[in-house]
C-alpha cells in the first residue's frame, strides 16, 4: 500500500469563545469507582469549611504520532480509567496551600504554604522557576513544584487575573507511570479547570495551550506535550482524539469502531536512562530539521509547503531532496561550529556527543504519516466494517513499534519481547496490532483488538507468556473516560 503523506487532513476545532468549565452537582463520575476513591482522598485532605471545586483529567495511552509531537505530528490518543483529581478551595488568607500525592493509598508529601503575593515580583511579573525553591521551606516536590508551575502559568498567560484570596489545592491519581500514560499532563489540565471554576473563570482548551507554553520545560518534572494536556482536557469515552502539534491544534474525537478496543500493557519495565535517551533523540532529529531548513533555503525550494516542522515533509520529498544530503551521524561540536546551538528550550547538544542524525529525523517525518494513515484506517473501518482495515492499522502500529526501536533507539528488550509474544497470536485471534508508547525504554505498549471473549484469551496467553520469561507481571490498561473539560466540575 502506497502512502501518501496527509492523504487525510484531521479536522481542526475553532477555537471560539472560551467558557468557564460547566459545574456539575456531586454524583456521576465523583461517585463512580474511577472517582469515589480519589475524590474522598482529596475532601480529606482540605481543610474544614468553603466549596471545593473538583476536576478530573484521565490518562491517555499513546497510539500513534505522541514519539513525534515536538516536530508537528498529528497525535492520536485515547484515554484509560485512570486518572488524575484535582481539588481547589478559595481561602480568604491570602496563602496558597497545597497537599499532594501519587497514589489514593498514599498521604503524600506534608501540605506546603506559600504567600500568594511572592507568586509575583515586584514588578507584577510571575516568578521565574529559577526561583522556586525560595517559596517553600524544605522539599518540594515534583507535584508541588507542577501544581505551582500550572498556576504561574495561569497568571503569566492570563487565563486567570490573579488567585483571588488564596487556595488550597489537593491533587491525588491512581496513574503510575510517570510520562507515558500522562500523569503529569492530567494534573496539569485538571488543575487548571477547577481552578478556573473555582475563580469564576473562562477556560477552553486554546486556553490551556497558552498556558502550557508559559510553563514549560521550566516547571514540569518531564518532558510533557502540549498535546497531551489537551487529550486530558477533551477526551472522549471509547474514542480516538486527534492533536495536530506545533502549533497545538485539537482536531476533534473519532469514535471507535464497535466491536474494537484500543488497550494498554503496562511491561513492567522502565530503564532508568529514558530521559537521557529521549533527550538525545530530539537533539538529533533538531540537527536533522536545521539541516532540511537550510537546505530548502540554500535550494529555494519554494515548492515545499515548510513551516519549519518535520512533519509537514512528505516522505517522497524526504527520500528523494533531503535523505542523501544528511549525515547518518554528526558530532555535536561540529555541528555547533557551523550552526550554533538550536533556539530550543528542551534542546542541548553536547559537543562531545556523537548524534544518529539521520535515523532520529526518519523516524519523526514517517510516524506523522503513520498516523495520519492509522486515523484514514480507524475511519475506513467505521464506515464500511472491512476487517481490512484493522489489518493495516495494525501493521502501521508494527512499524512504528521497529521504528521507534531501530531509528530513535528508545526500544527495550521487555516491550520487544511483549509485542512479539502479542503478535504471535495474530489476526486469527483477533489481535491486529501492538506497539511502544510514551517515551520508550519500557513502559506501556497499546495494542488494537477485537473485543471478544476469545481474543483476551489470547491476550492473556501472550501476557503469561512474558510473565515466564521475565518474571515480570505485566499489567492491562483499559476502559475509557471523558476528558476534564467534558465530564465537568464537581461542587462538593
Amino acid at each position: 500500500m502506497k502512502v501518501e503523506h496527509e492523504t487525510v487532513a484531521p479536522r481542526t476545532a475553532a477555537v471560539g469563545t472560551a467558557a468557564r468549565p460547566p459545574i456539575k452537582a456531586p454524583g456521576a463520575w465523583v461517585d463512580s469507582k474511577h472517582g469515589a476513591e480519589l475524590v474522598a482522598e482529596l475532601s480529606a485532605r482540605l481543610p474544614a469549611g468553603g466549596p471545593r471545586f473538583v476536576a478530573r483529567a484521565p490518562g491517555r495511552l499513546d497510539i500513534m504520532g505522541g514519539s513525534a509531537g515536538y516536530t508537528g505530528s498529528l497525535a492520536l490518543t485515547t484515554s484509560i480509567s485512570d486518572c488524575v483529581c484535582v481539588a481547589v478551595q478559595p481561602r480568604d488568607d491570602g496563602l496558597l496551600w497545597i497537599a499532594a500525592s501519587q497514589k489514593p493509598d498514599v498521604n503524600g508529601e506534608k501540605p506546603i504554604t506559600i504567600p500568594i503575593d511572592r507568586l509575583r515580583g515586584a514588578d507584577g511579573t510571575v516568578v521565574a522557576a529559577s526561583g522556586a525553591d525560595d517559596l517553600v521551606d524544605g522539599a518540594f516536590s515534583d507535584t508541588a513544584r507542577c501544581i505551582v508551575g500550572t498556576l504561574i502559568g495561569m497568571l503569566a498567560a492570563r487565563t486567570v487575573p490573579d488567585l483571588g484570596r488564596g487556595l488550597s489545592v489537593a491533587a491525588a491519581s491512581n496513574l503510575d507511570s510517570p510520562g507515558d500514560l500522562g500523569r503529569e499532563a492530567g494534573l496539569v489540565g485538571a488543575l487548571a479547570v477547577a481552578t478556573a471554576s473555582a475563580l469564576g473563570c473562562p477556560f477552553d482548551h486554546a486556553a490551556a495551550v497558552d498556558m502550557f507554553r508559559a510553563i514549560e520545560p521550566e516547571w514540569l518534572p518531564i518532558p510533557v506535550a502540549a498535546s497531551d494536556v489537551v487529550a486530558g482536557l477533551m477526551s472522549v469515552p471509547g474514542a480516538l482524539v486527534q492533536v495536530r502539534c506545533d502549533p497545538c491544534a485539537y482536531g476533534g474525537a473519532t469514535e471507535i469502531p464497535g466491536g474494537v478496543v484500543l488497550v494498554g500493557v503496562d511491561c513492567g519495565a522502565v530503564h532508568p536512562n529514558v530521559g537521557a535517551k529521549n533527550e538525545l533523540t530530539r537533539a538529533a532529529a533538531t540537527m536533522g530539521l536545521l539541516l532540511i531548513d537550510r537546505i530548502i533555503r540554500h535550494d529555494a525550494l519554494s515548492d515545499l509547503q515548510w513551516d519549519g516542522h518535520l512533519s509537514r515533509v512528505t516522505m517522497n520529498d524526504y527520500v528523494e531532496r533531503f535523505r542523501d544530503r544528511i549525515p547518518t551521524k554528526l558530532t555535536g561540536g561540529d555541528f555547533i561550529d557551523k550552526f550554533g546551538m538550536p533556539d530550543d528550550p528542551l534542546c542541548r547538544i553536547d559537543p562531545t556527543m556523537i548524534y544518529k542524525v539521520r535515523s532520529r529525523t526518519e523516524h519523526q517525518i514517517y510516524e506523522h504519516a503513520r498516523a495520519v494513515q492509522f486515523y484514514e484506517c480507524l475511519s475506513r473501518a467505521a464506515r464500511t466494517k472491512d476487517e481490512r482495515a484493522f489489518i493495516v492499522a495494525g501493521e502501521l502500529m508494527y512499524a512504528s513499534h521497529w521504528s521507534y526501536g531501530q531509528r530513535c533507539g528508545l526500544g527495550s528488550i521487555e516491550t520487544d519481547l511483549l509485542v512479539n509474544l502479542i503478535r504471535r497470536h495474530g489476526e486469527d485471534a483477533g489481535i491486529y496490532g501492538a506497539k511502544i508508547t510514551g517515551r520508550g525504554c519500557g513502559g506501556v505498549v497499546a495494542v488494537l483488538m477485537r473485543d471478544e471473549e476469545q481474543t483476551r484469551a489470547a491476550l492473556n496467553g501472550a501476557l503469561e507468556d512474558y510473565r515466564l520469561q521475565t518474571d515480570r507481571r505485566a499489567a492491562v490498561l483499559s476502559g475509557s473516560l471523558a476528558g476534564a473539560i467534558p465530564s465537568g466540575v464537581a461542587r462538593l
